[in-house]
């Protein structure tokens, strides 16, 4: 016997939408198939509860995954500003070396 999902508001369900988006997804039907399997009653306060932390663990991981972005951008901008300087300073350097080096030429021949 399959338990079909079916929402129904009873239960801790208080954001439907949420809880239809996790309802749709083929691992929470896959565990209450084994649930069932082992024997567990399953009700719509059950499918309920898991739904709406399906629903939370995955706006948790949108949240991750929108935050994410930002700071590898940081972190490429960071690099970025990083190699400019320390080649702005490597060229500096190698131009009062070779200045050095055109003094000396001059001066001591």
């Amino acid at each position: 016997m399959h338990y079909r999902l079916n929402y129904i508001s009873q239960g801790g369900s208080g954001n439907c939408a949420r809880a239809n988006l996790a309802r749709k997804t083929k691992e929470v039907e896959h565990m209450l198939a084994n649930l069932e399997k082992e024997g567990v009653e399953i009700d719509d306060k059950i499918v309920s509860i898991i739904d709406d932390e399906v629903a939370r663990i995955k706006d948790e991981a949108a949240r991750d995954n929108i935050n994410e972005p930002k700071r590898d951008w940081n972190m490429i901008l960071d690099n970025i500003a990083y190699i400019g300087i320390g080649f702005m300073v490597g060229a500096e350097c190698c131009l009062c070396a070779i200045r050095g080096a055109v003094i000396q030429k001059l001066l001591f021949g």
